[in-house]
């Protein structure tokens, strides 16, 4: 893994991480803790649910893809998450799917309060095994300048 510098990154850049592998058991364990559904926490009552069986919680989801950013072979020098703009889930994750994270600049200016960073707008798009987008998500992000 390679830190990028808020310098070196232009609109347009694109790093990707993945497969991040989803568990039944992560689903049911962060379900209870932090989103106590049937169709989160119950693989059988979940069969009668919208989704018609287990799904995993959409902060799950969120915090999968802050995983897979630490994975990028390029991870700008983040100082400080700012944001998000939007963030929309677009097909269930199930037990056994296959993550993937692409990550592309969408926008970058200074600082006006920090010379040494600047703010980046990132589109983050998680897909499945299936190249299926599940999550979309702008965040904006405080990112470190090089060092001089």
């Amino acid at each position: 893994m390679t830190e990028i510098y808020f310098d070196d990154i232009p609109v347009g850049f694109r790093s990707d991480a993945g497969p991040y592998v989803v568990t039944e058991e992560e689903i049911v364990e962060f379900g209870r803790r932090f989103d106590p559904r049937p169709f989160h926490t119950d693989p059988v009552a979940a069969r009668n649910s919208v989704f018609g069986g287990l799904v995993a919680p959409g902060s799950l989801i969120f915090a999968i893809r802050s995983a897979l950013v630490s994975r990028l072979p390029q991870r700008p020098a983040y100082l400080a998450g700012l944001g998000l703009e939007t963030m929309d889930l677009l097909k269930p994750v199930r037990p056994g799917d296959n993550l993937f994270l692409s990550m592309t600049c969408v926008d970058k200016r200074e600082s006006q309060s920090r010379t040494n960073a600047g703010i980046v707008r990132f589109n983050n798009v998680i897909t499945n095994q299936n190249n299926e987008e599940v999550m979309t998500m702008i965040a904006k992000v405080l990112v470190a300048k090089h060092r001089n």
